[in-house]
């Protein structure tokens, strides 16, 4: 199957998974005992201010014209308007989702930068003592529950050290002395774009502690499945043949081995990847991170569905996306594997 053509398919499977999502979650809304007209006027309504705001959300409508206009305005990029805000919901989310995205890239890219190389020297030095203490830090990474680690992290590096900050994503004099230009939404580029040293430096520190706990998951599951992979490879003939020949331990581990190892690492840090957009919802909170988690902590705490159900609509185009990207990366650095 040519490239262009299992992409086509596979776009429209994601295109047939998220009208299926949305079709769930939009009954679901309707079925839990809410009024959001109720809830669109504030305290205390009265019966006509209800009424009027039952007219203007299209509640009085049939449930099926309801999602009917839902569905047309989901395909021109409207995802209606938030009940507790009254913003249109891709408003918010122009202020909250680049800052959940730069707080997983982060943590994904600790993931691979720790993960990986950890995973090859276990393998590499197997039964011996890092071996023991890679696999040691890899079953804890796994096991220790994210908010406990978070408010451990906090003790020690804010608490104790006084390091890092606590909480937030600025300190509140950068935000009053040396503002952040927005171009991008991620802090850190855009600290960078505009070469605004103090406020680079200040983001940074105030990204490490949530992106770590955020991460922590995926770098004990990258060891895993890294040093596995690892052991495997190792035992092959041509690994055999290459220390035979005299090649450097270096070469072998990460250039030859680690390229037939890679794939299902890929596998873990792409899902992982998904699980953290959904898993920073903690770790949000935690560490007063204003991204999408606490958006959508607000939006559950208000019974506000439309961002519910907007949120899970742009979790599951982000699955499809990555799963499709995957596929693409697999193929392109394993020729064996074959798009179907």
């Amino acid at each position: 199957m040519k490239v262009w053509e299992y992409i086509l398919r596979r776009l429209l499977l994601a295109v047939l998974v998220v009208f299926g999502v949305s079709v769930v979650t939009f009954f679901i809304a309707r079925v839990v005992p809410s009024d959001p007209a109720a809830l669109w006027v504030g305290p205390r309504p009265s019966p006509d201010q209800i009424a009027a705001a039952r007219v203007k959300l299209g509640l009085d409508r049939p449930l099926y014209i309801q999602y009917f206009y839902y569905l047309g305005n989901l395909l021109r990029g409207d995802l209606g308007v938030s009940i507790k805000t009254h913003q249109p919901i891709v408003q918010d989310l122009r202020a909250y989702l680049p800052a959940t995205l730069e707080l997983v890239l982060v943590g994904m890219a600790m993931a691979v930068f720790i993960g990986i190389p950890l995973g090859v020297l276990s393998a590499a030095r197997r039964n011996r003592l890092l071996d023991h203490f890679s696999r040691l830090i890899a079953v804890a990474a796994v096991s220790i529950p994210t908010f406990w680690l978070g408010l451990l992290l906090q003790l020690i590096f804010f608490g104790q050290l006084r390091w890092l900050p606590i909480g937030g994503r600025v300190s509140i004099e950068t935000t009053l002395y040396q503002p952040i230009q927005t171009v991008t939404g991620f802090y850190l580029v855009d600290t960078l774009i505009t070469r605004n040293w103090p406020a680079f430096w200040d983001a940074l520190t105030h990204i490490i502690l949530p992106a770590f706990t955020l991460a922590t998951y995926a770098i004990g599951l990258t060891i895993r499945m890294t040093r596995s992979t690892m052991v495997e490879v190792l035992q092959e003939k041509y690994i055999v043949a290459a220390r035979a020949a005299g090649l450097p331990e270096r070469t072998i581990l990460f250039r030859l081995a680690l390229k037939n190892a890679l794939v299902p690492t890929l596998t873990v840090l792409a899902l992982s990847f998904v699980y953290s957009l959904t898993g920073a919802i903690l770790v949000e909170v935690i560490f007063s991170w204003p991204g999408l988690g606490s958006y959508v902590t607000s939006a559950i705490i208000n019974v506000d569905f439309p961002v519910i159900i907007a949120v899970t609509l742009i979790v599951t185009v982000f699955y499809v996306l990555i799963n499709l990207v995957l596929d693409l990366v697999q193929v392109a650095l394993d020729p064996r594997v074959v798009l179907k």
